[in-house]
């Protein structure tokens, strides 16, 4: 009997490590500018598309969810995200929230929690786990003057780090609206201070990858053992699978799929 439940542990032992240590597989959509035109249709056949797929983990809308900063847009955007089978997060961006229009970040934070419920926490920056893998959802938007430049506040840079710190033991995902290493012909989409957060991240080995949208073009670049995604619009007909082999030593497998 002994021999047995040594057995039994064992067996559950390995299950449960495989059960945490499996690949991560997840689908990036990012500028989905709901209110344009055509939007709500081409975010409806992405959704039907996710939802015939059996082997992806969640959905992250890496920001410009809306085409403007309007709580009926935002409302509706969140009705036509819940379609989805499978978990799914969302990400601000520079387009979704403005001061003169009356829905502060504060405000958007509130909103996406209620239209969203236990789906959504009530803040912006937030973490999640998949695996051996933390999620990092980190905003940089800005709410105040209408700009289409990033910018990570010294909170939300102090927040990032400290949570970077927190699982020295786990890799590191960054999900965010603005990138940091890749680049663009219209100087205005840049994030203001990309340097001092480049700067920031690769003081840490387990920082693996930071995924991003708003420069509206498919670009991809390794630098310092980081991987910068940058991911088409979805008003482009596109959108991105995103897998991390934990077995290939964490390497990152990207496919970009179009809707034509």
């Amino acid at each position: 009997m002994k021999k047995l439940f040594l057995t039994l542990t064992f067996i559950i032992t390995l299950l449960c490590n495989a059960a945490y240590a499996k690949n991560v597989k997840f689908v990036q959509i990012t500028d989905v500018l709901y209110g344009k035109a055509e939007s709500a249709d081409i975010l409806e056949k992405a959704i039907n598309d996710i939802n015939e797929m059996k082997d992806i983990d969640f959905v992250v809308f890496t920001g410009d969810n809306t085409a403007t900063a309007n709580i009926g847009l935002l409302k509706d955007f969140t009705k036509a995200a819940k379609n989805l089978n499978k978990p799914f997060y969302v990400v601000v961006g520079d387009k979704d929230v403005s001061k003169a229009k009356h829905l502060e970040k504060e405000v958007y934070a509130k909103k996406l929690h209620r239209y969203l419920g236990s789906k959504s926490p009530k803040e912006l920056n937030y973490t999640f786990k998949q695996g051996n893998i933390v999620f990092i959802v980190a905003d940089g938007a800005k709410d105040f003057i209408t700009m289409p430049n990033g910018y990570f506040n010294y909170k939300t840079m102090e927040w990032i780090e400290n949570q970077i710190k927190q699982y020295p033991k786990n890799k590191i995902v960054i999900l965010q609206h603005f990138p940091l290493a890749n680049k663009t012909n219209n100087d205005l989409l840049y994030t203001s201070n990309a340097l001092a957060y480049l700067k920031m991240i690769n003081k840490y080995d387990n920082v693996i990858s930071v995924v991003s949208g708003h420069f509206n073009k498919n670009d991809e670049v390794s630098l310092n053992g980081i991987y910068y995604i940058v991911t088409p619009s979805l008003t482009q007909k596109c959108y991105k699978i995103i897998e991390i082999d934990k077995d290939n030593g964490y390497q990152i497998f990207t496919s970009l799929v179009r809707m034509d």
